[in-house]
Parts: structure tokens; C-alpha cells; sequence
């Protein structure tokens, strides 16, 4: 079982014995403005809300204005407080280089200050990027040397950099030294009394050695309490962390679809707040899931994402560029250690490690390029197998273009009756009726593109499928916005439409796809409706679903067709009673799309005195209880 490399203590140095409240935090914020620049307690004030932000870029812009504020009056001290806070930014964010960059700096300037505490901080900063950089023996190094630093009144400190080290000896798998250090931290975290962050850090951290250790079900229960902890503190960084491995718990035990879910949920906080090294680890993690779940197309483009990703934050380069930087740092601090050094690599154990390491690469170099071979073929296979995938994604290209079609005839047909009216009133000169109808004509305009913007918007989220996001969708509002869209249709037959939905009713569907049910049914319900006819939409709740009924007085559909009429092998077109044309898709999309929503339609004609269109899809109210239940986040 394998646990991703991260670190907390970007978010355990900002506890304090104030409540970690992000509404004072952005309340503080806006007060502080008004404190003259000169002031230290605007300095300490800056220091704090920074300290207690949980939005990555919100926190380096106010620590970029705290080290401007610093500069201005020359307190180094403060100087070090802002760097360490954007270095840390720059760490979760994956941009290794300039953390380190900016931690150095933390460093240079607590020593000048002499700020005992800073130095502690800022060498476990350190020791927390080397570890991220797979350089375990140096962080550990670093770590012991902060503790060593430390004193009783150090006590949030030293938990800290227990649970860091802890997670060190638990990357080169000394289980029994990672867990005494978890559980001395947590311990640490108890006594003081006000730190729930580093309680839940090390909840998590004790349940992944509990895992290594073959106690899966201690090891799930500690990891979801963690979970839960630091979502109600707003800390989203761990939460994915956490996720990602809940994810592989699952995996490893055969619960993919639980897998898959986590993965999703950490995946989304990843993208919102720019976690890149997280994304990139969940896409290699959604990668081994789909490819078990036997979905190779999913699994090959959650593959080629990792890699392109992987390249752009390549954990090589990124070292590489740091000891360029942490030797010209030692360079002006320590000058003499690095003549010794330098003299050190003249002799003969020199050659013989470098030798060594030449070798060891060589081997690497070797494996690679058999692992390469060898996922090569495996991914020629898999494109063999792909010709069915991609004739499914063309069929659905086609539906996609249909459905484009299909929804804008009936406002395109309206925008022809506006010109027979626009050539009427010109002929009679009347140019106030003119006038009117430009702004009707205007606004079926702008309603036309947008549907045509939503359409297209929709069409290029597809991969394959239509896509399904569920959310909640207030159907009262949609209906009426359906009904003014064809209100100029339904005009130019006299027809009557009313919306009998008294009260908002709120559903969990996917928005689209629903949108475009509901502009089928009533496009169609006027399309087969006589002049001087109605058609109406009412709606009413059951317990977990609800009832939406579109009712007209028009032709009906003959008792011969009802059984036939969904299925995807009629191609056949209806014309309408004023004459208008179909395609011959509408209904089979809308029985297709109220499936998909997990509904089910019912239709009820006699061929002679209208059809009523009944709708069961499910609400809002029901799916919450279910989700918050099931994923405990």
C-alpha cells in the first residue's frame, strides 16, 4: 500500500491560541486597512490573518503585502514571517523552486534578526520541502536539528515537527518509529487544547501506518474522522490528501466504485484550489481505477493528462535547481565547510561513488526503457480495442447535432411568422407596430443564441456519452423560461400555454439534458396542437420524486404508433397541424435523456382529444440526504 508524499506544516505553523475563523480572519482584513503603515500592530495583525487563510492565492497576496509593509520599515523579523508564508504557498501549489527560494530567505532573515522561533520554522520548512523531494535522509537531519533547537515553550513547534518526521520515517517504511512520533505529536496537540488541525493531521497519519500494518478497519475509521475534521476547518488541502488515500483503501480491498469516488471528490478540490501536485497523483489514481474497471478510453486519457503534468513538475529538474540554490546559500553562510568538501571530492571515494552512481543510473536507465516497451504494446492493444468506443462517440456527435437541430427549428419557425408581420405593418405604414416588433424580434434573437451558446457549451463537455452532472435545478423557473422561448411560436397558432406550478419545486438532474426534455415535449405539444388550442404544464411532489405533466388538446397520437414511439429505430417525421417539420429524433432523445436522470415517462392518448406527458424525476431534498450519508466529507 502506498501513501502519497505530503506534509502539514504549512497548515499547523498558523495555529495559535485564537480560533481559526475565516470570517474573522477576512473581517481583520478589511480593518487593517484603516491602521496607519507604521504601526507594528498592523504588522502583527497581517501576520495572523495570513496564518489563519485557507485559500492558497488570497494567502500569498495578503503575505506580499505584509513583506511590502515589512521592507518599508525594515523589521526583518516580519520580513521572515511573510516569506515562509508565501514559500509555503509556493510548496502546495507544486512550485518547488521558488518555495525553497523563499524559505532560504525565511531562514536568512529570523537568523539576523535572531528569532529563535523563525529558525526552528523555518529549518522544519525545509526539512518538509527536502522530504516532498524524496531527500529523506536530509529531512530527517533537519528535523532532529529543529527539535534539538527547540525548548518547553516550543510545545506547538515540536508537534509540528514530530508529525513531519514521523511522516519521514514513514516514507522510507520504519513503521515503528513513524507511529511513535504520530502519537507523541498528537499527544503534544491534546495538551495544548487548541489545535483540532493537528489532532485531525495525525488521526490521518496514525490510520495510514495502522493500514501498513494490515489494521484496515482501525486504519478506515481513524482516516474518515481526519476526513471530517479538517473539512469543518476549511482545510481542503488535506481533505484531498486523505481522500486520495481513502481512494486507495478501497481500491486495494475491490471496492473500485467507492474508489472512484473518492478519487472524484479529491480530483474537484484539487482543480478549485490549484493543487497540482494532488492532481497530478489523482489522475495516475483514476488511471489504475478505470483501467479495472475495464474502461481503457478513461483510463488512457487520465494516463495522458498524468503525464503531461508530471513533465511540467518534474521532481528532477525541480531538485536539481534547489541544490543550485541551497549551495549558493551555504556558499555565503559557511564558506569553509564547502573548500572542505570540495577538497573531499578529489579523492579516491569520490570516484568510487560516482562510479557507483553511473552504474545504479545505467540500471534505471535500463528498467525504463523495458517498462516503456513494454506499456507500449499494452497500449497498441488497447487502441485495438477502441474502434467500437469511437464509433460510439460519432453516434453521439450525431445525437448531439440532431438535438442542435431539432431545438432550433421551433424559434427559428417563429422568427419567419415576426417577418411575415414586419412586411405586413410596412406595407400599411405603421411604424409604431414596427417598432414593437423589432423588440420582439430582438429578444427572440438573444434567447436564440443563448440556447444555441447552451447547446454547443453542452456538446463539447461530451467524451463518449452525454454528459451527467447532476444538480439542483428549480423546475418552476426553467418551465417558465421554456414557455417564453416558444411564445412567439404559440402565438402565431392562438394557442393558449399556462403553467399551473404554484409553488418552487427543486430537482437533482443534470440541467441540460432536462432543459432539453422539457423544450421537446412543449415544442411538440404545439407543433400537434390546432389553432385556438391550450397546452399546459402542472407539477406536484411525491415523497422522493417529482410529477411533471405537459397536457394538450391537440391531435393526439394514434394507439398503433404509442407502442413504437420511443424506440431508436424509428427514424420516421410527424408534420405538424399548421404544416411544421420534424426530424423524427425528438422523443427518442427524451426517453433516452429521462433515463439517464434516473426517471421514468409515461405517455396517455386516445389519437383523438389531446396526449398528456407525464414526468417522474427526482427531487432535491432526497439526493442530499443520500450523498452526505454516503460520503461522510
Amino acid at each position: 500500500m502506498k501513501k502519497p508524499a505530503f506534509f502539514f506544516t504549512f497548515v499547523l505553523l498558523s495555529i495559535s491560541v485564537f480560533s481559526q475563523n475565516q470570517s474573522i480572519a477576512d473581517s481583520l482584513y478589511t480593518v487593517i486597512q484603516k491602521i496607519d503603515e507604521d504601526d507594528t500592530s498592523r504588522l502583527r495583525l497581517l501576520v495572523w490573518i495570513t496564518q489563519n487563510e485557507n485559500v492558497p492565492e488570497k494567502r500569498r497576496e495578503i503575505a506580499e503585502e505584509l513583506l511590502k509593509s515589512a521592507e518599508e520599515v525594515n523589521n526583518k523579523k516580519y520580513m521572515h514571517h511573510a516569506y515562509i508564508q508565501i514559500g509555503q504557498v509556493h510548496r502546495i501549489q507544486g512550485n518547488f523552486d521558488s518555495a525553497i527560494e523563499d524559505l532560504m530567505k525565511a531562514r536568512q532573515y529570523s537568523e539576523e534578526a535572531n528569532y529563535h522561533r523563525g529558525i526552528i520554522a523555518s529549518t522544519t520548512a525545509l526539512a518538509d520541502a527536502y522530504s516532498l523531494l524524496g531527500n529523506y535522509d536530509a529531512a530527517i537531519e533537519y528535523y532532529r536539528k529543529s527539535i534539538l533547537e527547540m525548548n518547553e515553550a516550543d510545545s506547538s513547534l515540536l508537534a509540528v515537527t514530530l508529525l513531519n518526521l514521523g511522516d519521514t520515517y514513514y516514507m522510507t517504511k520504519q513503521f515503528d518509529s513513524a507511529l511513535y512520533h504520530f502519537e507523541s505529536s498528537k499527544l503534544i496537540y491534546e495538551q495544548i487544547g487548541n489545535s483540532p488541525s493537528g489532532i485531525a493531521y495525525n488521526l490521518g497519519n496514525i490510520g495510514l501506518v495502522q493500514a501498513e500494518l494490515g489494521k484496515m478497519q482501525e486504519a478506515e475509521s481513524n482516516i474518515a474522522l481526519s476526513i471530517e475534521a479538517l473539512e469543518e476547518l476549511g482545510d481542503h488541502y488535506g481533505s484531498c490528501i486523505f481522500l486520495g488515500y481513502m481512494s486507495d483503501i478501497y481500491l486495494n480491498n475491490g471496492y473500485k466504485d467507492e474508489a472512484r469516488t473518492f478519487a472524484d471528490s479529491c480530483m474537484r478540490i484539487g482543480t478549485r484550489f490549484g493543487l497540482k501536485t494532488e492532481i497530478r497523483d489523482n489522475l495516475l489514481r483514476l488511471s489504475n481505477i478505470a483501467e479495472q474497471q475495464n474502461d481503457y478510453v478513461s483510463a488512457y486519457r487520465y494516463h495522458k493528462r498524468y503525464l503531461n503534468l508530471k513533465d511540467s513538475i518534474s521532481n528532477d529538474e525541480v531538485f536539481s535547481r534547489i541544490k543550485g540554490l541551497e549551495s549558493a546559500y551555504e556558499l555565503s553562510q559557511k564558506q569553509a565547510e564547502v573548500d572542505l568538501l570540495k577538497a573531499q571530492r578529489k579523492n579516491q571515494q569520490s570516484v568510487i561513488v560516482t562510479a557507483t552512481v553511473v552504474v545504479f543510473a545505467f540500471a534505471i536507465l535500463v528498467i525504463v526503457i523495458f517498462v516503456y516497451y513494454r506499456s507500449k504494446i499494452k497500449i497498441n492493444r488497447v487502441l485495438k480495442r477502441q474502434t467500437v468506443s469511437l464509433e460510439r462517440l460519432n453516434e453521439t456527435k450525431d445525437k448531439f447535432f440532431s438535438i442542435i437541430s431539432h431545438d432550433l427549428r421551433g424559434p427559428v419557425s417563429s422568427l419567419f411568422g415576426v417577418s411575415q408581420l414586419i412586411r405586413h405593418f410596412v406595407k400599411a405604414k405603421n411604424t409604431d407596430q414596427l417598432l414593437d416588433m423589432a423588440d420582439h424580434m430582438e429578444t427572440s434573437v438573444e434567447r436564440l443564441s443563448n440556447l444555441l451558446d447552451n447547446l454547443l457549451n453542452w456538446a463539447l463537455q461530451q467524451q463518449g456519452h452525454f454528459p451527467n452532472v447532476p444538480e439542483k435545478v428549480n423546475v418552476t423557473e426553467m418551465i417558465d423560461e421554456i414557455l417564453e422561448m416558444f411564445s412567439n411560436m404559440a402565438s402565431g397558432k392562438l394557442l393558449e400555454m399556462t403553467s399551473s406550478i404554484s409553488q418552487p419545486i427543486y430537482l437533482w438532474v443534470d440541467r441540460n439534458s432536462v432543459h432539453t426534455i422539457f423544450r421537446n415535449l412543449i415544442n411538440n405539444s404545439i407543433k400537434f396542437t390546432d389553432k385556438e388550442g391550450y397546452v399546459e404544464v402542472s407539477a406536484s411532489m411525491d415523497k422522493a420524486s417529482a410529477i411533471i405533466s405537459i397536457k394538450d388538446n391537440g391531435v393526439g397520437i394514434p394507439s398503433d404508433k404509442l407502442a413504437s414511439l420511443f424506440k431508436l429505430n424509428e427514424k420516421s417525421s410527424t408534420y405538424g397541424t399548421a404544416g411544421e417539420k420534424g426530424l423524427g429524433l425528438g422523443l427518442q432523445l427524451v426517453q433516452e435523456f429521462v433515463e439517464m436522470n434516473n426517471g421514468r415517462m409515461e405517455v396517455e392518448s386516445n389519437g383523438e382529444k389531446g396526449t398528456v406527458f407525464s414526468l417522474t424525476l427526482p427531487l432535491f431534498e432526497n439526493q442530499t440526504i443520500e450523498v452526505d450519508s454516503k460520503v461522510h466529507v
